[in-house]
């Protein structure tokens, strides 16, 4: 009886260190993401892309942005393999060295007066390798989160990966915050990409705790026994086409985070005049409320089942956010944009809380980091990363009106409903037509069922 109630306790602790550092790591891994999002809609494009031109100097600011998502795909396959064949833990050990090395790099680097077009090629290089960085860390997180927690705990667990996002981003927001216009362009724009290496530290320390979670060795063990040699990728693809197609345009919706704190920031900053530091208080004030929003979407998914919860928060996320979102902007008001930003925060934070946990339930354990990493992040590279030239694009062509912004953002949140809708219906009839082993077929099937 003792060494039971042991047991489960040292199962209950590696849970919590699993979901903390799922937490933390994901944490300092936005943070860095948006550090550098933030710095491309305010200071870049003056620092390494000098032009007469704003809207110019404002698109090439955004397309290093979008290099940066050009390699998450291929950061998921990397990843996914040694996600998938070789540890969870040390995959999620490089992407945080790989992404933090690379942000305090960005720090160092010469802008375009002192070294010319060196300034920004290098700077596209290490956006391409925090790009890389984060193919492979959301899904190592939310795995390591999720599987090591309880049948009813899953998808709480796997929201602690997605509370990485707001925490970064209230990071992020509050050290540019805390400097004046004249102050960032000086020098002081070096200062949150620096900081990074004191976040990398501690990320560094907390995930050398983890442990590698027994269903993810018993997975690794029957793949030896089977002599099994093909790359993961190959057999989602070959095994879950239909599931994976569903989890690429299910993740279209995640993309509202950048045009909320990209595009909105920068056309508000930019083109409405709208002082810096309130936007960035409003933006601050969301990502502070979705901490708390997370949590809560994700112990109701628990409740109803994670597949239900997402149709329900994803509805919710189309009707509340990208029509108000545009409009609230362009009024201007300091209330209207704190509202509006909100909002904004709350209906995608709904969303997103639950993606994760959802997405699990598509994939047998061995499959599970490539099959959600890649059509999540090959999602992130050919919609979420244009999304915020695409926006600027359209206020240029359509100014003043924001209709076709709206009509853009809401069309991205419906086609993703349509995806989510038909994922477990899809992700049923591939597990049953594909002749996977039995150890591994039926306990995905009754987690989808169960969920």
């Amino acid at each position: 009886m003792t060494s039971e109630l042991n047991q489960s306790q040292e199962k209950s602790r590696q849970a919590r260190r699993a979901a903390l550092g799922a937490f933390i790591g994901t944490t300092i891994e936005w943070y860095d993401f948006y550090v550098y999002g933030t710095a491309a809609a305010l200071i870049i494009g003056k620092l390494f892309f000098p032009s007469d031109d704003h809207l110019a100097q404002t698109l090439l600011a955004l397309g290093t942005f979008a290099f940066g998502f050009l390699l998450r795909p291929i950061g998921a396959i990397v990843f996914g393999y040694i996600g998938d064949k070789i540890s969870r833990k040390s995959s999620l050990l490089i992407t945080l060295l790989l992404m933090g090395g690379s942000t305090m790099c960005i720090g160092l680097l010469p802008t375009y007066q002192s070294i010319g077009i060196w300034a920004p090629v290098l700077l596209v290089l290490l956006r391409l390798a925090q790009g890389l960085s984060v193919g492979g860390e959301w899904g190592g997180a939310v795995l390591v989160a999720s599987e090591a927690a309880p049948a009813h705990r899953k998808a709480l667990a796997a929201s602690m990966a997605q509370m990485g996002s707001p925490a970064g981003s209230c990071l992020a927001t509050l050290t540019f915050m805390a400097m004046s216009d004249d102050f960032l362009i000086s020098g002081g724009w070096r200062i949150p990409f620096l900081l990074s290496g004191v976040l990398l530290v501690v990320g560094l320390l907390i995930r050398m705790t983890l442990e590698e979670n027994p269903e993810f060795i018993a997975a690794r063990e029957r793949q030896k026994k089977m002599k099994e040699t093909s790359a993961p990728l190959t057999n989602v693809l070959k095994q879950f086409p239909l599931t994976s197609l569903c989890v690429f345009v299910g993740s279209f919706a995640v993309s509202g985070v950048y045009f909320r704190n990209i595009f909105a920031l920068n056309w508000a900053t930019g083109t409405l005049g709208i002082d810096k530091s309130l936007f960035l208080s409003a933006l601050l004030a969301g990502a502070f409320v979705q901490i708390f929003v997370t949590p809560m979407a994700a112990m109701i998914a628990d409740k109803i089942s994670v597949q239900r919860a997402q149709i329900i928060f994803t509805v919710l996320y189309l009707v509340f956010v990208p029509v108000p979102l545009i409009a609230l902007v362009k009024d201007g008001g300091a209330t209207s944009i704190f509202v509006g930003v909100i909002l904004s925060y709350v209906g995608h934070g709904l969303y997103y809380a639950t993606l994760s946990g959802f997405f699990t339930t598509l994939y047998p354990v061995e499959l599970r980091f490539t099959g959600i990493s890649f059509g999540y992040q090959l999602s992130g590279a050919l919609v979420s990363g244009i999304v915020p030239m695409g926006a600027v694009a359209l206020v240029s062509a359509y100014s003043p009106s924001i209709l076709p912004i709206q009509l853009f953002y809401s069309a991205l949140i419906l086609v993703s409903l349509v995806a989510i809708w038909y994922g477990p219906r899809v992700a049923r009839t591939e597990l049953q037509n594909r002749r996977l082993p039995e150890a591994v077929a039926l306990p995905v099937m009754e987690e989808v069922r169960g969920r």
